[in-house]
C-alpha cells in the first residue's frame, strides 16, 4: 500500500499536552444563562452527558432533551437532575426521547421528531458514543465507525438546517453544533486514508484493534467537521457564522465510557482513571462551554474551553487532501442514508 497521506505521530508532545492539560487546567465552571433555548444533549443518562445536561438545566434553559438509547434509564437521569437543581421546580422543562445511533432509523426519527416537534433549535450536543471492544458490524460498518461518526455526523447534518432556522427566526439566537471529540485521535497513523475506500478498510475485521478504531473514529469527526466548515464558508466571515460548529475534548474524565469492555480492559480503565482523571463534572464542563463558544470556534477543536490545534499534520498539506477524501466518502455514505441531505444544509 503506497504512503499517498503519510501521518507522523508527535507522541512527545502529545503526552506532554494531555499530562499539561489533565493536571495544571481546570476548564472554567459554566455560568452562561441558556435562559430561553433548546438543548439536546446525546447519551445523556450517564457520565459526562449527564453532567452536562446538569449544568444546561441549572442555567436555566428553557427545555432540555435528553437523548438516549435506553428511555427507562434517561427517566432516571431526568430524576437525578431535577433533585439537585433546588433553584428549579418544572421537571417537565426536561423530556427523555429515546436515540439510538446503531439504528440509522432511530437516528431519522429521532431528527425528524426535533424537527417537527420543537419551536427552535439552540444547542445539540453529540455526546453519545462508544469504544467497540470486539469485531461488531452493523448495518455493515464497525460498531465504532457507525456510531461515533456516520450516525453521529447524520444527525448533525439533519438537525443543522434546524439550527440555521433558529438563527434566521431568533434575533439574538447563537445555535450551537457540539461534538464531543477526544485526545485520542493523535495516537493513530490511519492508514486507511490511503485505502481507495476508507470505510470499506474500516468495516473488514483483518486487522481490527479496539484503541485504533475508537481514535480513528473521533480523528474521522474532526476531518470531516473541518471541511465541512470549509464548504459552507464558515472561515471567510466567522462574525457572521449562522451555527458555531466546534469538537470539544472533554480530555480523561470519570466515566462509565468502559462499562462494555472486557474485564481486564475495564480494570486498566479503571486504574488510569483512577491515576489521571478528572471528576466526570469537571470533564463535562467542556460540552457546556463549547455550547457557549464564540464564532472564532467555528470548526475548532477545543481543549479546557479554549481552541487547541489538533496536530501539526492536520495544517499541512496532508491534513487539507485527507480532510478532502474523508469528507467526500463520508458524504457519500450519508447520501444513501438521507438522500439530499448535502444540498438541505447548502453543499
Amino acid at each position: 500500500m503506497s504512503e499517498e497521506f503519510h501521518i507522523e505521530l508527535e507522541l512527545e508532545k502529545t503526552i506532554g499536552t494531555i499530562f499539561y492539560s489533565q493536571f495544571f487546567q481546570t476548564p472554567a465552571y459554566p455560568t452562561q444563562n441558556f435562559a430561553g433555548q433548546i438543548v439536546v444533549v446525546t447519551g445523556s443518562n450517564v457520565g459526562l452527558g449527564l453532567e452536562a445536561a446538569r449544568h444546561f438545566y441549572r442555567l436555566n434553559c428553557a427545555k432540555l432533551i435528553l437523548a438516549v438509547r435506553t428511555v427507562s434509564k434517561g427517566e432516571k437521569a431526568k430524576e437525578d437532575i431535577v433533585q439537585s437543581i433546588k433553584h428549579r421546580s418544572d421537571a417537565d422543562a426536561i423530556e427523555v426521547w429515546p436515540l439510538d445511533l446503531n439504528s440509522t432509523t432511530s437516528t431519522l426519527e429521532f431528527a425528524h421528531r426535533v424537527k417537527k416537534g420543537l419551536p427552535r433549535l439552540d444547542v445539540l450536543v453529540e455526546n453519545a458514543g462508544v469504544g467497540a471492544q470486539r469485531w461488531t458490524l452493523v448495518e455493515g460498518f464497525e460498531q465504532s465507525i457507525q456510531v461515533n461518526v456516520v450516525n453521529t455526523l447524520l444527525l448533525g447534518m439533519l438537525l443543522l438546517p434546524t439550527l440555521t432556522a433558529t438563527k434566521d427566526k431568533y434575533e439574538h439566537a447563537s445555535p450551537h453544533l457540539v461534538i464531543v471529540s477526544s485526545d485520542g485521535l493523535r495516537f493513530t497513523r490511519f492508514k486507511q486514508i490511503n485505502e481507495p475506500d476508507i470505510y470499506q478498510a474500516l468495516n473488514t475485521e483483518k486487522g481490527f484493534n479496539a484503541f485504533e478504531w475508537y481514535c480513528i473514529s473521533k480523528l474521522l469527526e474532526v476531518l470531516f467537521i473541518r471541511e465541512l466548515v470549509k464548504r459552507l464558508g464558515g472561515h471567510k466571515t466567522t462574525s457572521m457564522v449562522p451555527v458555531v460548529i466546534n469538537l470539544v475534548n472533554p480530555g480523561m474524565s470519570h466515566s462509565s465510557f468502559a462499562r462494555e469492555a472486557s474485564l481486564p480492559a475495564r480494570i486498566i480503565d479503571s486504574v488510569m482513571r483512577w491515576m489521571f482523571a478528572r471528576s466526570t463534572e469537571v470533564g463535562s464542563r467542556t460540552l457546556v462551554l463549547g455550547a457557549n463558544a464564540g464564532p472564532t470556534s467555528h470548526g475548532h477543536f477545543m481543549s479546557d474551553g479554549e481552541n487547541q490545534k489538533v496536530a501539526e499534520w492536520v495544517e499541512q498539506d496532508v491534513g487539507e487532501r485527507a480532510q478532502i477524501k474523508v469528507f467526500e466518502q463520508t458524504m457519500k455514505v450519508l447520501e444513501v442514508r438521507s438522500p439530499g441531505i448535502g444540498r438541505a444544509v447548502g453543499l
